[in-house]
């Protein structure tokens, strides 16, 4: 590409800076390329991380905007290849992903990134990191410059170094100066000016060094904002910056001077507090925290309330380590943000759960390559005629030591072990193969990740699984949720209406439980709609819940939509659904998942 100029950039004859683009999608690195350049920036566009080492070399690369999510190679194995040939103070890289996880945040800054930037882009942001990364890398090269010039002045002047003396000293403060000024940008956090992961690490360690028999030397608070994310969402990521900066200035303002404050990436972060008062003291101390960001912030006219949930671990209690206390205060974090708005002390129950879902992570990450997590089959019926229509696919686990391991167990753990998306891949396979072999033309029907909808992928996936099990499109139905795809209701209608195109059926799955918009059954491709078991449970009992059900029933029909009631175990739920005019019911009424595709109506509801 060339320098251009437009109206919202700078002139063509102003070079700011020398930037590597690389975006698998043409529209966004086009886009994106074209903007950077009318601010004066020259641009190198590439399609694939593939070889990006040699480019930055070769083109003189002076920074990288480098997208996650690509297919060839991800933007995780190129960071870590860049890094090993550029250092980050040189070749500063900025991770460009549409997820925006703490997981993934987290990964990229410990592979070497120098800032992230979530999709969609904030062009206003992304300039603003784009300058300060460069503004950076000037800084280091004037360091560099200085240091050379004075190592040659010392050289050159050692001779005669009664005449130089005060000129020596003047040059050697300057340089002590600009170190100091490098440091300071390398140890902390652009955005809000605190420590960053890096320099709380380095504390860490240093206090770790310090601890002697004290019953409680310092305290590791883990401080995770509880809103921030949907206000990221809903009000762009320039208010939700200035919304950090905000935080980040009130938690800095509850601490001593003895303590530290860092900010560890995205919306978390932590504290390491010194002081006395014991358990007690850290717990006002926590206390002190959540109640100054659960306060209303103002931006930009708008009054926002975040909050927090602080995790805490205590040194030297729960560890002389700093990967003991990163993770129990980590965990104990995660345990205080079932309650929303809470502190909670690391604890041996919590010890206990570690363990547990460590070794059960472990046996997983075995369990699913291998095959051991198998698919059931819960039978789906119509009610006018009792005839089987189709079964949902559920993932089971028939552990050869433990027995049956229930899925309230282990898909919790698979969800934070990033395996969910291998375990889907693996389930439906085999499910697929297991229907080919089962008497029917029933339908298969399948529940997708908020993950797997927002991969661009996805629908390429689904249909290779298909052609290699062999099973027919026009026989599989895929179950997404509406909290699933409010993120980006354009994606999820790209990747739905590529896989309905090809004959398979999508069901708007737990309808009535989240946003039921109204905007969604009209925006998106839906063939059927599935009425929760919350609702379905107390039908006959409850007349509110009866109301409810028959009118998502009556907006079904008048849609044209088939409508599937979850949770049907009595005859006597069954009869008034029937009334309703509901389609389709599944339900312990009509059988238990079971381990093959085959179904009899008699033997199943003896069994059930």
């Amino acid at each position: 590409m060339s320098p251009a100029q437009g109206d919202d950039g700078a002139s063509a004859v102003t070079r700011l800076g020398r930037i590597l683009l690389v975006d698998d999608q043409a529209q966004n690195r086009d886009m994106l390329g074209r903007r950077l350049e009318r601010r004066g920036y020259e641009v190198v566009l590439r399609e694939s991380a593939v070889g990006i080492e040699d480019v930055i070399a070769n083109e003189n690369i002076e920074l990288v905007l480098l997208d996650w999510m690509m297919p060839e190679r991800s933007g995780h194995d190129a960071l870590i290849g860049i890094r090993s040939r550029h250092d980050a103070e040189h070749v500063p890289v900025i991770v460009v992903t549409a997820l925006d996880d703490g997981d993934i945040v987290s990964t990229a800054l410990e592979a070497g990134a120098n800032d992230y930037i979530p999709k969609p882009i904030d062009l206003r942001v992304l300039t603003a990191r784009v300058k300060a990364q460069l503004d950076r890398r000037q800084a280091v090269f004037n360091l560099d410059a200085i240091r050379n010039d004075l190592e040659r002045t010392v050289e050159a002047r050692t001779q005669d170094l009664r005449s130089v003396n005060e000129t020596l000293w003047a040059e050697i403060s300057e340089r002590e100066a600009a170190e100091a000024r490098a440091q300071s940008l390398a140890r902390h956090d652009p955005l809000t000016g605190l420590a960053n992961r890096r320099h709380f690490l380095e504390d860490l360690d240093r206090r770790l060094s310090l601890v002697g028999e004290e019953a409680i030397a310092f305290s590791l608070l883990f401080v995770d904002l509880d809103r921030f994310k949907p206000i990221n969402d809903v009000h762009g990521h320039a208010i939700g910056d200035e919304l950090l900066q905000v935080i980040a200035t009130r938690l800095s303002n509850c601490l001593r001077d003895d303590s530290f404050a860092a900010r560890l990436g995205g919306d978390e972060f932590a504290v390491l507090l010194e002081g006395p008062g014991g358990r007690d003291g850290v717990a006002a101390a926590a206390r002190r925290i959540l109640h100054e960001l659960s306060a209303p912030i103002l931006v930009n006219g708008l009054k926002l309330t975040v909050g927090a949930s602080i995790g805490i671990a205590l040194c030297p209690e729960d560890g002389r380590s700093a990967a003991d206390l990163l993770q129990r205060g980590d965990a104990a974090m995660l345990r205080a943000k079932e309650d929303r708005g809470a502190y909670k002390f690391f604890d041996s129950s919590i010890d206990e759960e570690l363990k547990s879902k460590a070794a059960l992570e472990t046996e997983l990450r075995t369990a699913i390559p291998s095959g051991d997590i198998v698919p059931y089959f819960q039978p789906v019926l119509r009610l006018d005629t009792g005839e089987l229509a189709g079964f949902e696919v559920l993932a089971r686990w028939p552990h050869r030591e433990r027995g049956m391991i229930s899925p309230t167990h282990f898909i919790p753990v698979a969800e934070e072990a990033g395996l969910v998306d291998a375990m889907f891949w693996a389930l439906l396979a085999q499910a697929c193969s297991k229907a080919l072999d089962a008497p029917g033309n029933f339908t298969l029907a399948v529940n997708i990740s908020p993950s797997q909808i927002r991969d661009q992928w996805f629908p390429e996936k689904v249909l290779r699984t298909l052609r290699e099990t062999g099973f027919p499109a026009q026989r599989l139905e895929i179950e997404v949720t509406e909290s699933a795809m409010i993120g980006d209701i354009q994606r999820a209608k790209l990747a739905l209406m590529s896989l309905k195109n090809q004959g398979v059926k999508i069901a708007l799955d737990d309808f009535g439980t989240g946003y039921s918009s109204l905007f969604l059954l009209r925006a998106l491709p839906i063939d059927k709609l599935k009425i929760d078991r919350s609702f379905v449970s107390t039908l006959t009992a409850d007349r509110e819940n009866a109301t409810i059900v028959g009118a998502l029933v009556g907006l079904g029909k008048a849609l044209g939509l088939e409508v599937t009631a979850e949770g049907v175990e009595d005859e006597a739920t069954a009869e008034a659904l029937r009334a309703m005019g509901c389609n389709l019911a599944q339900g312990y009424l009509f059988g238990a998942a079971i381990e093959f595709p085959h179904y009899s109506v008699v033997e199943e509801r003896a069994t059930a």
